[in-house]
This record gives structure tokens, C-alpha cells and sequence, in this order.
């Protein structure tokens, strides 16, 4: 992708990991910036009041002709949303970064032709891993960061099976292994394979590559 293409940025929450770069990248390219109220002033980003675009959870609103719906996630930040992106009839949601699949999570995923999905960690390796213990706790607390486990229990109990695609992402490096977190999904899949409509795919997004395109 060149960044001559891009035309806005969406903020899900003020975390390092998700908002650093914004302000400076959003005046080089002159793009709105959606962020909610909570974000902006926790982030303390310095954007130009003209190109930020206010948001909440459970308003939609239009980026190049895309839906976006935002709803609130169980993270430790201020005001942290997921999306629901529509276009033309096809759904995709992007939820990353929650401690806990909410009912409301459960909803917004239903219906969805494609799923990305955080599966952080994989909890025995967090447990035994570098982390100190306060960081251990906050990542596997219930405003913390999903596991395969988690992901799993969601996939073999919750999951619709609409989605043509499921693609795990916000894999820890030193807490999780690719392989842990497919195997975990897989198997959640294999286990419901007749009372799932669609043959869900299962795919990872990687941290340093440009993922697969998808196209429905």
C-alpha cells in the first residue's frame, strides 16, 4: 500500500502500539483523523482541529464510503472500541486488544464475512514467560488481552460461522507461537464443522508482512 492511498486513519484506542505516528503522519498525508474524545485526550496527540473527526461507540460514520460501527471493548484505556466495516453488503469486523469476548462482541461479529480477531497469548507461556507478574495480570485480566484459549471457547460456542474468514491477530511474540494460536482455533472449528454453514478459513496477520487480500 502506498501511503499516497490512504485517506483517513481510525483510532481504536490511545495505546503507544496503536496511536504512535498518527499526528505526525495525518498532517504529511493532510487525512482526518476519526478518535473519540476519551482517546485523543489520554493519547495527548496534538492534531489539527480541522482534520479530527470526532467519534463514539455505537454511532456510525462514513470513511470513503465505508460504514464504520464502533463498540465498546472491555481494555484497559480510555473509551476502547472495536469496528464493524460494511460495504456494498459485505461485513468485517477488526476487535482487537480486550480482555473478554462481551456479549455485545457476540453480536457485532454476527453476520460478518470476515473476522479479525486478536489471540494474544497463549497462557502457559505467558505464565512461564519474561513478563514481570504485574504486566502477567494485566494481560490476563478481564481488561486485558485475549488468549488462544479464549478464542477457542468463542469459536466453538458463540461463533456463527458466517465469517468466510477468521484471522487471528495481535500475536504476542514472546507469549504465543502461530501454530499454538491456529491449532487452538482449529480445533474450536473442527469440533462444530457440521453445524457450521460456511467452511470458515482460518488465516494469521502478521506484525512485520502485509497480509493476504481478500476479496468477497
Amino acid at each position: 500500500m502506498s501511503p499516497e492511498t490512504i485517506s483517513a486513519i481510525v483510532v481504536s484506542h490511545e495505546h503507544g502500539d496503536h496511536c504512535r505516528g498518527v499526528a505526525p503522519l495525518a498532517k504529511h498525508l493532510r487525512v482526518p483523523v476519526f478518535i473519540t474524545d476519551g482517546a485523543l485526550q489520554a493519547s495527548e496527540m496534538r492534531l489539527d482541529p480541522c482534520k479530527r473527526q470526532r467519534i463514539e461507540s455505537g454511532v456510525p460514520f462514513d470513511v470513503s464510503g465505508l460504514l464504520f460501527t464502533p463498540f465498546a471493548v472491555p481494555h484497559d484505556s480510555v473509551d476502547p472500541i472495536a469496528f464493524r466495516i460494511e460495504k456494498d453488503g459485505v461485513k468485517i469486523a477488526v476487535v482487537l486488544d480486550l480482555g473478554y469476548i462481551t456479549n455485545l462482541v457476540v453480536e457485532r461479529l454476527k453476520g460478518c464475512d470476515a473476522i479479525v480477531l486478536e489471540s494474544n497469548h497463549d497462557i502457559n507461556m505467558l505464565r512461564v514467560g519474561p513478563y514481570p507478574w504485574a504486566l502477567k495480570q494485566r494481560v490476563m485480566s478481564r481488561r486485558g488481552h485475549l488468549s488462544n484459549d479464549v478464542v477457542a471457547e468463542y469459536l466453538g460456542t458463540r461463533f456463527d460461522g458466517k465469517a468466510r474468514h477468521v484471522i487471528l491477530a495481535h500475536l504476542s511474540e514472546k507469549n504465543n507461537l502461530p501454530e499454538l494460536a491456529l491449532l487452538s482455533a482449529r480445533k474450536a472449528l473442527e469440533q462444530r464443522s457440521r453445524l457450521l454453514a460456511n467452511q470458515t478459513k482460518l488465516a494469521l496477520a502478521s506484525a512485520n508482512q502485509i497480509s493476504t487480500a481478500y476479496c468477497y
